[in-house]
């Protein structure tokens, strides 16, 4: 059975906490890539920014709307205002990674990764060995190792 770690990029793209939101840009025209893992000083991952997380910081952003009930307004998107907001102001990878991340071990399973990036709509997955990356899964290693295994 296939795993992670048979199929991983075992050197994935990466950034510091502090590198610049152009120099982030540049690195994805100039890499052609679609991911960034953030990691610290020590090499451990912080987040992730993804093409996505790049769109969005330059999308027009929403005003929450409300809704005036008797003498009371009740706000609704506050949270995904605040978190527009806090896109849109991003200077560094620290400010715009993305930072609830699903990860996977090594010796998790080609349908376990299939199953992890269908069920929670992720197309990168980064592989973890206590505090070490270890590489990054994709969708396309997925699909290149599902290719392999049905001929």
């Amino acid at each position: 059975m296939l795993t992670a770690k048979d199929m991983m990029n075992t050197n994935p793209e990466h950034c510091s906490l502090d590198t610049p939101i152009q120099t982030i840009m540049q690195q994805f025209t100039d890499k052609h890539i679609d991911y960034l893992l953030v990691l610290d000083e020590e090499q451990r991952l912080q987040g992730m920014i993804t093409e996505a997380d790049l769109i969005e910081q330059q999308a027009n952003f929403h005003i929450p709307t409300a809704i005036a009930i008797f003498d009371m307004v009740v706000p609704f998107g506050e949270d995904k205002f605040e978190e527009e907001i806090k896109r849109l102001e991003a200077l560094t990878a620290q400010e715009l990674m993305s930072t609830d991340l699903k990860t996977v071990s090594p010796d998790t399973t080609l349908n376990d990764l299939a199953t992890i990036m269908s069920d929670a709509h992720v197309y990168h997955l980064p592989v973890i060995n206590g505090d070490n990356v270890e590489g990054l899964v994709s969708k396309h290693d997925v699909i290149k190792a599902l290719a392999a295994r049905k001929t």
